[in-house]
């Protein structure tokens, strides 16, 4: 897979309101020269969701989110009292989804 398509499976599978900052953000800057490495594209995008950010994002309710952490199908960490998850391994379990439920 070359870098565009990458880029491209990571944009779509961003929760809407994220998309929506990130083509602000393309937007305001604008194409000021030709080549942008991966890093300059998502640098405003946070490297964890708390457990609304996860339930919009995997579009799926909180109370799925705590069970899923509970039992061991969504890795998080805590910061305080407070659950936070790797967008990178939600991305991952999302597209491992999406792969279950096309085959069916």
């Amino acid at each position: 897979m070359n870098r565009a398509e990458r880029i491209y499976k990571d944009i779509i599978t961003l929760p809407m309101a994220e998309r929506e900052k990130l083509f602000s953000l393309i937007a305001r800057k604008g194409f000021d020269k030709d080549y942008y490495a991966y890093d300059e594209v998502f640098d405003d995008i946070p490297s964890t969701f708390t457990i609304k950010k996860t339930s919009e994002y995997m579009d799926v309710a909180e109370i799925t989110i705590r069970r899923w952490a509970k039992e061991g199908k969504l890795s998080f960490h805590k910061v305080g009292k407070n659950y936070v998850f790797l967008v990178d391994d939600l991305r991952k379990l999302k597209q491992k989804m999406l792969r279950k439920s096309i085959k069916g």
